[in-house]
């Protein structure tokens, strides 16, 4: 198995951990509040960004990949999600998606202030990642360099932690654009928001 993006790159990526890093209570709070949806995270993440623009507004908005290493596959997919002032991570997408044990890792790419897609929305047409509806990085919006060395890190990530078994897993490559992706590669959907504290213990798994 090799790795085309084993060369180091000028652009250095922080890798993100959903262990170390994902606020877990906040975002499925969140998620339950605006109804998040499994296969829609740009839409989470600017719900937020509209809907409680006083509450983000020292938040990031990031658009990126992640990497879901599943039991018999690893999948590499455009993501986006929220970093908070801390650096801790805020995403209401993974939370519903998977469960809290599964290993996720984020790769941050563009990173946009609470102003800056205020004024994106402002415009008659847009989508996110904005990155590629802007039209200057190209379709997939690799012509940034800065998105590109987050997708490069995320698949070095992916031929590592395929490389880690044997036989080696099954890799998957996926876009934001790709219709229903998430839901044919076997991640297990959660969208039972529990009404107690005890559920929601149950529900993690704590």
């Amino acid at each position: 198995m090799t790795n085309p993006y084993s060369q180091e790159q000028n652009q250095p990526v922080r890798e993100k951990r959903k262990q170390d890093y994902l606020a877990y209570d906040v975002s499925f709070s969140v998620a339950h509040t605006i109804g998040a949806e499994p296969n829609t995270c740009f839409d989470n993440i600017l719900d937020l960004f509209q809907f409680f623009p006083d509450v983000f507004a020292s938040h990031t908005f990031v658009e990126g990949w992640y990497v879901v290493d599943l039991e018999d596959e690893v999948v590499i997919n455009e993501h986006g999600w929220v970093e908070m002032p801390d650096g801790k991570i805020l995403d209401p997408t993974v939370v519903i998606l998977l469960p809290p044990e599964r290993p996720v890792y984020y790769f941050p790419g563009i990173e946009r202030s609470c102003q800056e897609v205020k004024e994106i929305t402002l415009q008659k047409d847009f989508y996110f990642p904005y990155v590629r509806y802007v039209g200057t990085y190209g379709e997939d919006g690799l012509g940034h360099p800065t998105y590109k060395a987050a997708y490069e890190a995320a698949t070095r990530k992916v031929f590592d932690l395929a490389a880690a078994t044997q036989p080696p897993k099954k890799m998957t490559f996926l876009a934001a654009q790709d219709p229903d992706a998430q839901q044919d590669m076997g991640i297990s959907i959660h969208l039972f928001f529990p009404s107690s504290e005890q559920d929601e213990e149950g529900q993690r798994g704590e």
